[in-house]
């Protein structure tokens, strides 16, 4: 197999694609994932008040990309030829440089409840997540005859119109399933009529379909299919699926001679636009590199100084294999972005490496979804939140992931139904890291400081740096503030009345101090994040119009949400003289 280098860049639109594109050239990339599509907002609109489908709105499915005649009625056409027509124009670019398409995509992937009725036969597993999902979502059943034609005709046409060549599949999660599956999240189901064929058929199967419509096209096709996904338990059946494998398969990272051929760096999504860690990436990608593996990916995002395009270039020549070698390859790329000062920039990278490191220490991960899908950022921590107005309560809750009671929407830690940092033990251990990793942010902001003062020409990207920098400390304070605030919350009796007697001095209940200075803390945090932001919005955070916001973009608006909050917070202060007793000191 030739080696492909995979390469994923962040674009906005078309002419962005082109310069990229003609860097990852330049670099000895072959191919460029074309999958960044516009957010599916029809999924989401047949109810609103159902949160699931934002996990799946951003994907590009195959159905997303090309209609079968079969699905015309079911599916919105066209917004399916402007996809299409978005991913065709990439493919052009690339193949005027000599390059090829990627794609990544979640299969096999729901369809409206619609098409199940009008074909029973088709319906396959149920692969919605029944706490957070308000409707059932099933996937096409990829035993059905008449669905794998569905999708050979799908590959066919998107293959022969824009000669991508290799597509990478996640299953069993946001929106996706197999049918009778352990992977899913609502357990093994489906059809009788495919019980009892074995996972590795079916998945190898559905391939069979996915490459006869390439072959139509009269292409070769790298096919990647993946069913694990990180916690769960592992889907045994779909691990040994490699052993009844075409040779251009790859299942669950193995192919037909049980070899492990792709190395893929971690691709998830950023919560900070911006925030450079070279060092992370240096060592990832040499272990990548040099390993030989004929299929390397990884994502380029955007950053100030542009360092890990740099780098990249550089080590995909000279493999580095040690963490010495990483080390001297980012000093010399720090060198070729500000020659003589490049100490000052190789530090700040590395206390910046440190601090993600420190930040990563939070378990699962799952912390700073807090503050984008439970809107922690723009929703006020106050003691009694059902008795919020309408005014006070809209501008969020609508876009916080949330599908089950009020009492769940109402705890700042109910994160998609998991709880990641409950309790005082947890809250503890989760200031602390957050104090490391802040301590870290603002050794690297003190060195950036310098070099905006030592070298003019490029204080412009120090100073956006160091704004970057400092919002990421305000969000990691908000994250510590409601993990500290609800664990205040969970030990308070609503239904008991506090003491008022006039014994002095009185200091019997310091929740009321702790009550009064988290809410402070996250009060000021509010102010300073606004601040931060103001005219930086679409700079720091993946910006929608009014209309496009959803559960995982932010609104025009969020600035002004930002101190709404805070106001809020203000006017609710007194709150807790409800539910605590009062010093009388």
């Amino acid at each position: 197999m030739d080696r492909k280098i995979i390469v994923d860049v962040e674009i906005r639109n078309i002419e962005e694609f082109a310069v990229h594109a003609k860097r990852a050239k330049d670099m000895g990339a072959t191919h460029v994932m074309v999958s960044q599509l516009p957010r599916s907002r029809w999924m989401w609109e047949a109810d609103l008040s159902d949160p699931y489908p934002n996990w799946c709105m951003r994907h590009a499915q195959l159905f997303k990309l090309v209609c079968p005649p079969q699905l015309e009625n079911y599916l919105p056409i066209g917004f399916i030829a402007e996809c299409f027509a978005l991913v065709k124009a990439r493919c052009d670019i690339l193949k005027s440089l000599n390059m090829k398409g990627a794609l990544f995509s979640n299969e096999p992937f729901w369809l409206p409840e619609a098409v199940y009725r009008d074909h029973p036969a088709w319906r396959g597993t149920r692969c919605d997540h029944p706490r957070r999902a308000k409707h059932t979502y099933y996937s096409p059943c990829v035993d059905n005859t008449e669905v794998l034609e569905l999708y050979r005709y799908a590959v066919r046409e998107l293959v022969s119109k824009t000669g991508i060549d290799f597509i990478l599949f996640k299953s069993n999660d946001a929106g996706g399933g197999l049918c009778w599956s352990n992977g899913t999240y609502s357990g093994p189901n489906g059809p009788e009529t495919c019980k009892r064929r074995s996972m590795a058929d079916r998945i190898n199967g559905f391939l069979d379909a996915l490459n006869a419509g390439a072959a139509d096209a009269g292409l070769d096709i790298t096919l990647c299919f993946n069913a694990n996904l990180g916690f769960k338990i592992e889907e045994q059946g779909a691990a040994e699926a490699w052993r009844g494998a075409k040779d251009n398969y790859i299942i669950n990272g193995r192919n037909n001679k049980g070899e492990y051929p792709t190395a893929v760096l971690n691709m998830e999504p950023e919560w900070i636009r911006g925030i450079p860690n070279i060092f992370s990436f240096a060592r990832d990608l040499g272990d990548a590199v040099s390993s030989g593996k004929p299929i390397l990916a990884f994502q380029l995002n955007y950053t100030d100084f542009g360092e890990k395009w740099k780098y990249a270039k550089n080590s995909l020549v000279n493999t580095p294999v040690t963490w010495k070698a990483c080390m001297d390859g980012i000093y010399e790329t720090a060198k070729q972005i500000v020659p003589g000062r490049e100490d000052l920039l190789t530090d700040a990278f590395y206390y910046i490496s440190e601090g993600e490191l420190h930040f990563s220490h939070d378990g699962l991960g799952l912390i700073m979804y807090g503050i984008v899908h439970q809107r922690w950022i723009n929703r006020p921590f106050v003691l009694f939140p059902e008795e919020l107005t309408e005014d006070e309560r809209s501008y969020y809750r609508r876009f916080q992931f949330q599908a089950l009671d009020e009492k769940h929407a109402n705890d700042l830690l109910d994160m998609q139904n998991i709880e990641c940092a409950r309790g005082f033990s947890a809250a503890f251990l989760l200031s602390q890291t957050v104090r490391k990793a802040s301590e870290s942010f603002n050794k690297a902001i003190a060195l950036l400081t310098e070099l905006g003062k030592k070298e003019a020409k490029h204080k412009d990207k120090s100073d956006m740096l160091i704004r970057r920098l400092k919002i990421y400390n305000c969000l990691m304070k908000t994250c510590v503030n409601a993990a500290l605030f609800q664990n205040l919350v969970d030990g308070i009796d609503y239904s008991a009345e506090p003491p008022l007697d006039s014994k002095w001095p009185t200091r019997n209940d310091l929740r009321i101090e702790q009550y009064q200075n988290i809410t402070r803390s996250e009060i000021d945090n509010a102010y300073e994040l606004a601040d931060l932001l103001e005219g930086y919005e679409e700079q720091i955070f993946h910006i929608a119009d009014e209309e496009n916001e959803d559960i995982f973009v932010f609104g025009p608006h969020l600035v002004s949400q930002i101190r709404k909050k805070a106001a809020i917070m203000l006017n609710h202060e007194l709150d807790g003289n409800r539910v605590f007793e009062r010093h009388n000191i």
